[in-house]
């Protein structure tokens, strides 16, 4: 029993903290990717206000000064008139400054992916393509994915660059129309011929998720904590299950010595008869000598008698025997005859206390079990049956003991009717060292080592139901090899 507990209890633990651990690493992960996005967002609309200032502000004015001929017509200076240029110039100083300063930013990559950019960097992939003609083809307004980019754990994100109005077509229109600044920078190979209303390109940020590791650092010194915890806990419940163990070996060593103390008290009753019998049957032999009468016929069945006397005392000696010796042999057992020989033992007592035995029994019952600690259980339960008559003082003395066979289990029913017991200790009669009995006729172990046999050496159910003034004991045992 102690150490089968003990196997359930690392067994569910460890189970625990696997499951545990699985369920804390998605949750982790889920925390950290819904924080890579918001920072992502975050760099999106950054983006996008910069774009707002370079198109609203710093545009106006260069062209305010074209306008009036401060400025040539084909000045163009990407710091100041691109606003992808200076997005993607920010967002490198800004990462330069963080890993300077070791603030552990997500490492990111900003880019407007266009199909046909004036700067070649903004070239888009296939996947970056693919995702472009998904803006221009529906009314997406986000996308998002998570990928593995470079050998890396990253979310994707990308948003629409707004549509081409007409304004955007001065320097992605006709390259004739361009400033000549820009073509001498970008040449005339792309970025040019674009239409009103298409969208031209997606800004777009790749972040890798847990780039500074921080997410399987916390989560490797969480488990470290979570198995150190578990380790704990199972070292505690450990020592009290051993505690407990010992405790119930005590009190089985306890319940032991007054199963047997009780056993040499039957036995004195199961001898007596034969022993007067044999007594009275040597005083008239002697008699015989004495008197010089005797008879050969009277002397045999003299004889008889005694041998037959002292056979069944030899037949006790072995029931006694067999019933306190140990049992660890799991074997077939005929239930039926198993509760005989149970009765048999205190056959003396039964009768000498007017007690009726009342059987009915379901033919060729089976079962795989211990049989000692069988036969142990159910003679406690008649001997308690018994002790109920004499101590409520009922005249009318009827044990009934039935089997039954049901589909997956056979249960065993002893059943008195000695007054019932009382509602409000119905739940306590399974406890060590409860008893109804008094001080010297109970030690309030046997109900409490009946339900250990059943439910722990025989992987059964001991139960009790009251109700008026009967007491019923169901043992249910499966039919199964334990």
């Amino acid at each position: 029993m102690e150490y089968s507990l003990i196997n359930k209890i690392r067994v569910v633990l460890i189970l625990t903290f696997f499951l545990g651990s699985i369920v804390f690493y998605i949750v982790l992960d889920e925390f950290y990717v819904n924080q890579t996005y918001k920072n992502i967002k975050e760099s999106i609309i950054l983006s996008e206000s910069i774009q707002k200032y370079v198109s609203e502000y710093q545009k106006p004015i260069i062209y305010k000064l074209i306008k009036d001929k401060k400025l040539s017509a084909e000045y163009f200076a990407p710091a100041l008139m691109s606003s992808t240029f200076v997005i993607a110039h920010i967002n490198e100083i800004f990462l330069k400054n963080a890993l300077t300063n070791k603030l552990g930013i997500a490492k990111t990559k900003h880019k407007f992916a266009s199909d046909n950019p004036l700067n070649k960097v903004n070239k888009t992939t296939k996947f970056e393509s693919r995702i472009l003609k998904k803006f221009n083809d529906s009314n997406l307004s986000s996308y998002s994915e998570r990928m593995t980019y470079k050998g890396k754990d990253t979310l994707f994100f990308a948003v629409p660059s707004r549509k081409n109005t007409k304004n955007c077509l001065v320097c992605h229109g006709d390259p004739r129309d361009a400033p000549k600044d820009m073509l001498k920078i970008y040449g005339q190979e792309s970025g040019f011929y674009e239409k009103v209303g298409d969208i031209r390109a997606i800004n777009v940020v790749y972040s890798v998720v847990d780039a500074n590791n921080d997410m399987i650092s916390f989560y490797w010194i969480l488990e470290a904590f979570m198995l150190s915890t578990f380790l704990i806990i199972y070292f505690i419940v450990n020592y009290f299950v051993k505690k407990l163990a010992n405790k119930d070996r005590f009190i089985l060593r306890q319940s032991k010595f007054a199963a047997m103390g009780e056993m040499i008290g039957m036995i004195a009753h199961q001898w007596r008869q034969p022993l007067t019998g044999m007594g009275m049957a040597t005083d008239n032999l002697l008699l015989d000598i004495e008197l010089e009468d005797v008879n050969e016929e009277r002397l045999k069945k003299s004889l008889e008698t005694i041998n037959k006397q002292i056979a069944y005392l030899s037949h006790t000696i072995d029931d006694f025997k067999n019933f306190f010796k140990p049992n660890i042999k799991i074997e077939s057992v005929e239930i039926n005859k198993l509760i005989d020989e149970s009765c048999m033992v205190i056959g003396s007592t039964l009768k000498i206390n007017s007690i009726e035995i009342k059987r009915d029994y379901t033919p060729d019952l089976k079962v795989f079990t211990k049989k000692n600690d069988l036969m142990q259980v159910v003679l406690n339960l008649v001997k308690n049956s018994m002790d109920a008559y004499l101590e409520n003082k009922i005249e009318n003395r009827v044990v009934e003991i039935q089997t039954l066979n049901k589909q997956h289990v056979i249960e065993i029913i002893v059943k008195d009717y000695a007054g019932g017991i009382p509602i409000e200790i119905i739940e306590k009669i399974f406890n060590p060292y409860f008893s109804t009995k008094g001080e010297k006729n109970g030690t309030g172990l046997g109900l409490y080592m009946s339900k250990m046999i059943i439910e722990n050496n025989l992987s059964g159910e001991l139960n009790v139901n009251s109700s008026h003034d009967a007491t019923t004991f169901t043992i249910i045992l499966a039919k199964e090899k334990l």
